[in-house]
């Protein structure tokens, strides 16, 4: 574990935020509950409701670090040496941490958690929020804050290195073309960001990090499902028409559906995945009815099917 630090403020939609170092690798900058709920317009207490309605999303010491769980006691900031972790050497620069990061003592003493996230921590927490006004302060801190190179100095003189790239007014116009039409198909927020990020990387090289979904969020088209459960045609091959009609006979929230772009073959467009619930249910049908070789799909057509 990294020393946390705070190194300094800087400007940021108006705001006076602190600059955050460390704790998840040491010059990786992060960022604490109060300054998210800041910068978005809300209350603390929210912040940290949708991290604690969503915990198991969040990884510990790589997502978010409770600061109030690991340093602070019911009475005061001492923690046995034992249990301190590396980034604090006492209780007194841990009580000068929070100050610099704007907590009050009341705040301090009366919050049950107090957290810090990660630049990961901070995409996920956005994935939650899933508002166009959240997306679009997650790309400003982006590449205002997160993607902001360290001050270096060059001889004798302090000279200020920042990641500023000249995009081509036409990339900037595909960039808005594309999240545009995306946003009407009902794209995911997620892979209109990620679809954003490889049409600037390809045209300019900058990559600005945007984080894929993690291994608990892992999705299946129709093909994926018919290889997973040998749903096949007579010639061998998946079968996704197949699997299009069991699915349609299945209760599926839209909780269990994302829209996602693809871009196969020269072919380009919209396609649904689906979560690893819809396959449970997929495989409880298939069980149900005794792995059927004859479907009906929703229009009536019947479709001859053989397993693997």
């Amino acid at each position: 574990m990294n020393e946390l630090r705070v190194s300094g403020s800087q400007k940021f939609m108006g705001k006076e935020i602190p600059v955050v170092a460390g704790g998840f690798g040491e010059n990786a900058k992060c960022i604490s509950d109060k300054t998210v709920a800041e910068i978005h317009g809300i209350e603390i207490k929210h912040v940290r409701e949708l991290i604690n309605r969503n915990i198991k999303r969040f990884k510990l010491a790589v997502d978010i670090i409770d600061l109030k769980a690991i340093v602070l006691n019911d009475n005061n900031l001492e923690s046995s040496r034992s249990e301190r972790p590396h980034f604090y050497s006492c209780a007194q620069d841990a009580q000068q941490l929070l100050e610099q990061l704007g907590y009050t003592q009341m705040q301090i003493s009366k919050s049950e958690h107090i957290y810090i996230l990660s630049e990961r921590g901070y995409a996920k927490l956005i994935k939650i929020m899933d508002t166009d006004l959240a997306w679009e302060i997650h790309d400003k801190l982006m590449d205002e804050y997160f993607r902001m190179k360290e001050e270096k100095k060059l001889s004798n003189t302090a000279r200020k290195s920042t990641n500023t790239i000249q995009i081509p007014s036409p990339v900037n116009t595909a960039a808005k073309i594309l999240k545009d039409t995306y946003t009407d198909a009902g794209v995911d927020p997620l892979f209109i960001a990620v679809a954003v990020n490889n049409l600037y990387k390809e045209s300019t090289g900058y990559d600005s990090g945007i984080p894929l979904l993690t291994e608990d969020e892992h999705l299946y088209d129709k093909t994926a499902i018919a290889e997973k459960f040998g749903i096949c045609s007579k010639s061998g091959k998946p079968h996704p028409q197949a699997v299009g009609a069991i699915i349609s006979k299945l209760e599926i929230s839209a909780e269990e559906c994302v829209n996602t772009p693809y871009n196969r073959n020269g072919h380009s467009g919209v396609d649904v995945q689906y979560k690893e619930s819809v396959c449970g249910k997929v495989e409880d049908w298939l069980n149900c009815h005794g792995y059927p070789t004859e479907i009906t799909s929703e229009s009536g057509k019947k479709l001859n099917v053989t397993y693997k």
